[in-house]
């Protein structure tokens, strides 16, 4: 007989499941009901923290790559294949630019 509560207690958790997810679609359906899930996330976001903290600071380190600029070049930097020729007292007299052919002679 004890197999009949274990039973019931089992059906009455799938009714009870199926009557809570009918109402959040039915509450999900009404219009501004969206608003609200934002906060849910931000929950979620600090469980993820408490019991997966490598997930989470794998997010943050991402988040962290996408808001980094682009390294600026620094004056001295010159593109591939621009050079300077220089006389004898090292004055730069001239700019050399340099491409390559599509046969790799330059």
């Amino acid at each position: 007989m004890e197999w009949l509560w274990t039973a019931l207690i089992m059906v009455g958790m799938i009714v009870a499941a199926i009557v809570v997810i009918t109402l959040f679609q039915r509450s999900m359906s009404k219009p501004g009901a969206h608003g609200n899930l934002g906060a849910m996330g931000g929950a979620i976001a600090g469980l993820d923290a408490v019991f997966n903290p490598q997930a989470a600071n794998a997010k943050l380190d991402r988040e962290e790559q996408t808001r980094q600029r682009a390294p600026i070049p620094s004056p001295g930097d010159l593109p591939k294949g621009v050079s300077f020729e220089l006389d004898n007292d090292g004055v730069p007299t001239k700019v050399v630019i340099r491409t390559s052919n599509p046969d790799g002679n330059t």
